[in-house]
């Protein structure tokens, strides 16, 4: 199965590997090489749109220990003691990879809770993961893992197996979890072992969770512990999802077809009209005097008014609305098959572990050069934001939904009642209009159901 961090993950195998083979050859014979006689999987680091699903699938909370056996350039568990402020231990065969690792530790500033040593993952001996931690480590004050991450080849994971399951095995009482990516315990093939096509890949019986498989991250939950109740058991202190702005982008959008019917549309339409006449041409803009306001709440709460009412680009907030708490309008149950459409399509597991509230009902309408062309434009504090498309294409030119995946453009395509859900932090924009384009836009936040605009 190709998962959603493939396309980015690819790049980084052509960069350390693909590209640099020439310049890699050099180390083939060094047994302190990712590429020598003694490694198990090449040096690539894992792609950064990855690691925020393998701290939310590994539940990392502060109060774990984190070791990631072939940990390369570290930066999983930099990030996981940044974010989580959990103790980290990483081991790697490639020394230049350990020596990289801690410099970067330390420019992060997390090189107190991070320890890299050099270690032949072939070589760690029985109760590694356990008494002989410390040992394995190279410091006396390192503990035991609560998780245990490896990300590795196949083949790497088909030798370390063994290794693997006994020690798992043996820190049952300390409910260690393992987790792997791209490639899961129950499934991972050496192709370069005589016949391994054709025998049974799970022989040593692991048991794995693959509600992150999407993001190509699998979780072996504690030893004896079915995946029914590893899911049922969400420790105290497990942090929601969180991403950067850089991993938001990598995000894709996912597509609902034909989420609006004509009637839903309809009744929008004609809500719109009774409080907002002729809103497809637009009204009179209002003013914004700097002089009438209290405070920097205030202002931005006023020029987000002013700015939704240009005419050539309106907002009306329907969450602002008395008819949004009566079900006879037919805008609560609008609202909420909205809202549970996001729930059923949030594939990135943004909602999981959250209390969320509606931030914005919003009603827009586009007319002659009418865009949001902010090529910084996010909405900011929020968590899904998802588009519907009111109109019929031949209503309008122009108008493209767009988002970025890093710096490249990319446009979404939909037809009348179709959705677009993504991340609020992804990077978004909509062409400049020419005729009439509207659409429904709903977000949903962390704060409390707001009743005038997105920011009260």
């Amino acid at each position: 199965m190709v998962d959603a961090c493939e396309s980015e993950q690819s790049a980084l195998l052509k960069r350390y590997v693909l590209d640099k083979k020439d310049e890699l050859a050099a180390f083939e014979t060094r047994d302190d090489s990712a590429v020598g006689p003694n490694s198990i999987s090449p040096f690539v680091p894992c792609a950064a749109s990855r690691i925020p699903y393998i701290l939310q699938a590994a539940r990392i909370t502060k109060d774990d220990v984190l070791w990631d056996l072939g940990c390369g350039d570290g930066i999983v568990l930099i990030e996981a003691a940044k974010r989580c402020g959990c103790r980290c231990v990483g081991v790697d065969i490639d020394t230049p990879c350990i020596e990289l690792a801690r410099v970067r530790a330390k420019e992060a500033g997390v090189d107190h809770l991070c320890h890299f040593e050099q270690r032949d993952l072939l070589k760690l001996p029985e109760g590694g993961l356990g008494r002989k931690a410390a040992e394995v480590a190279g410091d006396p004050s390192a503990l035991p893992p609560t998780v245990a991450l490896a990300f590795l080849t196949g083949r790497g994971l088909v030798l370390l197996a063994p290794w693997l399951r006994q020690e798992w095995e043996s820190e049952a009482h300390r409910k260690l979890r393992l987790v792997t990516c791209v490639e899961s315990l129950d499934s991972a093939v050496n192709y370069e072992e005589c016949g391994s096509m054709f025998a049974e890949p799970n022989q040593l019986g692991w048991t794995v969770c693959k509600d992150h498989e999407k993001w190509g991250v699998f979780v072996v939950p504690p030893f004896g512990m079915t995946v029914d109740d590893w899911r049922a058991e969400v420790p105290r202190g497990t942090l929601p999802l969180q991403l950067t702005r850089a991993e938001a982008d990598a995000t894709r959008p996912v597509i609902i077809k034909n989420l609006l019917s004509d009637e839903d549309i309809g009744l929008i339409h004609r809500l719109v009209e009774q409080y907002r006449p002729g809103d497809a041409e637009g009204a009179e803009e209002t003013s914004l005097s700097l002089f009438d306001l209290a405070d920097e709440a205030a202002f931005h709460v006023a020029a987000e008014d002013a700015l939704h009412d240009l005419k050539y680009h309106r907002v009306l907030h329907l969450h602002s609305l008395v008819i949004c708490e009566d079900e006879a309008s037919g805008l609560p149950a609008l609202e909420r098959k909205m809202k549970e459409a996001m729930m059923a399509h949030d594939e990135y597991g943004m909602l999981k572990a959250r209390d969320f509230n509606v931030r914005s009902f919003e009603y827009h309408s586009y007319c002659e050069g009418g865009s949001v062309m902010d090529p910084h434009h996010r909405d900011d504090g929020s968590l899904l934001t998802m588009s519907v498309l009111l109109s019929n294409l031949t209503d309008f030119q122009g108008g493209r939904f767009l988002t970025y995946d890093q710096d490249k453009v990319v446009e979404h395509h939909l037809d009348r009642g179709d959705a677009v859900l993504f991340l609020s932090e992804k990077r978004h924009n909509v062409t400049p209009v020419t005729g009439d384009r509207r659409t429904l836009i709903m977000e949903l936040w962390e704060g409390p159901r707001n009743r005038h605009n997105r920011h009260v």
